[in-house]
């Protein structure tokens, strides 16, 4: 049975307690493991090196799920990445910069919220210039793919603090995996305990 690496890269703060991650994390898990092996990794609840490397070895599939903060990523994933990604496991030597990956054959996959509405996005009036949610996310992207990994269609949520719907966003993102994991009939409704409260 294939295998994939869901972790969770949220970081729980007064103002985001990380419910809306969270439910989205539990929801992946939820619809996947009838379909797949899944690891999971939860980055604020720490971490081993060692068995971190042994999970992404493991993982046909990895998926990213965490909040935007100031145009990045959260410092705790950020700080897991820099920990985990070593050299000789996830990059090794050679002439062609950025084609030396070790995890080629590996896909992978964001699942991010935001606060900017979509609508700002892919107009050229509005605050991203006219860029497109992967253009902004090109960043983290670039670190999978200096690894080897190939992407799949991501996924966002948008004004989840404004305007939070995670109910809707619930049944996108089951959508989502199912059109991404070619998944066998309708994923149905999954009860995922998870406040609705504008919390990322």
């Amino acid at each position: 049975m294939p295998t994939i690496l869901l972790i969770l890269g949220a970081e729980t703060r007064p103002f985001a307690k990380g419910d809306y991650n969270r439910g989205l994390f539990e929801t992946a898990i939820a619809t996947l493991q009838e379909h797949y092996t899944v690891l999971t990794t939860v980055v604020e609840e720490g971490y081993d090196v060692p068995t971190e490397i042994a999970k992404f070895k493991q993982a046909d599939t990895v998926i990213f799920q965490y909040p935007v903060y100031w145009f990045m990523m959260p410092s705790v994933l950020k700080r897991y990445i820099d920990d985990v990604y070593v050299y000789g496991e996830f990059f090794g030597p050679g002439h062609d910069y950025g084609l030396n990956g070790l995890m080629e054959g590996k896909t992978f996959m964001l699942s991010t919220t935001w606060n900017a509405p979509l609508a700002v996005f892919d107009n050229p009036d509005s605050f991203f210039e006219g860029q497109s949610v992967a253009a902004a996310l090109f960043p983290m992207r670039k670190s999978q793919a200096f690894c080897g990994l190939t992407e799949l269609p991501h996924f966002s949520c948008h004004d989840v603090v404004s305007n939070p719907d995670f109910a809707h966003d619930q049944a996108r993102y089951q959508q989502h995996l199912a059109q991404v994991f070619g998944l066998n009939g309708e994923t149905g409704a999954i009860a995922v305990p998870v406040s609705a409260a504008s919390s990322r």
